[in-house]
């Protein structure tokens, strides 16, 4: 495989470990054998459970504000302050633990969100006002532990600094890319379900309660597990200073965020509708199950897109799926039953699910020199600040026009993503740069 440009290249933030292949010649194990050996059996469930307040906490807010306050707008609006909070202080938090280590940023991020849960769903079925409930709204999605990207960032590190073959090394960094995606997919679908489950069957308030309990046990042990004690960054680079927190704010990598936040749109502005469709057949309790039909095409295509064709660019995957997003948006706008918006939904999944894909593996190319976590959360971040936003201003729309008007939001908003991956194409074709290709 060609070696990346300077700018494209995978950089370590991370610690040394044991190469994955020895110089006798002998075989090496398999990818997965080798990534276990790197970060041990237990990782890879405790860091998916651990994303999972990250991933519940907008639409659990929405489920709990709509169902005990009685408005599609006050639920929107608190969303959007709670993605308000992630997008203050979540690159933040990304730099922090680029600085001084991923640790003690999780523990003190966790305590506080667990104090934040627990105060906003109180303070939702007290009788403040609804800007307090917004205050406190804010402060959970600031203190809102993104074990998405850190977990990433630690994978990337060991996988780079601990593996001495490029080939293998590209082949375990296009795994552990796969995965990734397929875990952040799964986790923020399967989140709405989670919800539908809880609140149909403890009430309203059960999810983030729920959410809450999570950050507590499992967040923190993902703090304590050992893969979070990595080098500083000076160590890490290999002596080398990282990169000025400025490098990453070229256009090359902003664009990036951007496409994402266009994804969390996505979500924000079909789950509004989505809720208001289903209120209108009495099963508003239920929507995140019917959401869920989004994780089938989403799942299926970030794990089988690692097995895509290298002359599949990265660039050229953006489009591709962009297209699906947007031609499965207007499947829902015309869907007239619960059956029928869950296929849509089911073939936006397909398309999501490979942006998602492509937009991190990009991302990991083009990381600058040890910023590789204040990259990864910004992305994310992006993604919960356009759920957010997208939410409120969904629900404004639905609330006020009905589900098919909220639906149409949703074609809008793919349509952007689709402009956004062709404004990405163009400027890589005025760079004179060949296509950015996926690593093997």
């Amino acid at each position: 495989m060609p070696k990346p440009e300077a700018d494209d290249r995978l950089q370590a933030t991370g610690a040394a470990s044991p190469a994955a292949e020895d110089a006798s010649g002998t075989a090496s194990p398999s990818k997965v054998r080798s990534l276990l050996d790197l970060v041990g059996y237990g990782f890879f469930p405790l860091a998916f459970l651990s994303r999972m307040p990250f991933a519940m906490t907008v639409v659990g807010a929405l489920t709990l504000v709509s169902d005990v306050r009685g408005s599609i707008a006050q639920s929107g609006a608190v969303s959007a302050v709670i993605g308000m909070g992630t997008a203050v202080f979540g690159p933040a938090v990304g730099m922090f633990a680029d600085r001084y280590g991923q640790r003690r940023v999780l523990l003190a991020g966790s305590a506080v969100n667990v104090a934040a849960l627990v105060g906003f769903v109180l303070m939702t079925y007290s009788a403040v006002s609804i800007a307090w409930v917004g205050v406190v709204g804010f402060l959970v999605g600031a203190s809102a532990p993104p074990v998405a990207p850190l977990s990433r960032t630690r994978l990337i590190t060991l996988v780079t600094a601990g593996t001495a073959a490029t080939r293998r090394r590209d082949a375990l960094l296009s795994l552990v890319m796969s995965y990734e995606s397929v875990a952040d997919e799964f986790a923020f679908v399967l989140g709405p379900v989670v919800i539908g489950l809880l609140a149909t069957a403890f009430g309203a308030g059960a999810p983030l309660a729920f959410a809450a309990l999570i950050a507590a046990v499992f967040v923190v042990a993902f703090a304590l597990h050992r893969t979070a004690a990595l080098p500083r960054l000076r160590e890490a680079a290999g002596g080398e200073a990282p990169a000025d927190v400025r490098s990453i704010l070229r256009v090359r990598i902003m664009i990036l965020p951007l496409g994402m936040f266009l994804v969390g749109a996505f979500f924000g502005s079909t789950l509004t509708a989505l809720t208001v469709f289903m209120r209108a057949r009495g099963m508003e309790l239920s929507t995140g199950i019917v959401y869920g039909g989004m994780s089938v095409g989403s799942v299926a295509t970030a794990t089988l897109i690692v097995f895509a064709p290298a002359r599949f660019t990265l660039r050229a995957r953006w489009l591709a799926f962009a297209a699906i997003v947007l031609a499965a948006s207007g499947g829902l706008v015309v869907a007239d039953s619960v059956a029928l918006v869950t296929v849509a939904l089911a073939c936006a999944g397909c398309g999501i699910g490979g942006v998602i894909v492509t937009l991190f593996s990009i991302a990991g190319r083009r990381t600058p020199q040890g910023r590789t976590a204040t990259v990864m959360t910004t992305l994310s971040c992006a993604l919960i600040v356009g759920q957010a936003l997208w939410t409120a201003l969904g629900g404004s729309i639905s609330q006020a026009h009905g589900s098919t008007a909220g639906f149409q939001v949703s074609v809008v908003t793919a349509a952007v993503l689709m402009l956004v991956a062709l404004a990405s194409y163009a400027m890589d074709r005025r760079r004179g740069k060949s296509p950015v290709r996926a690593g093997a």
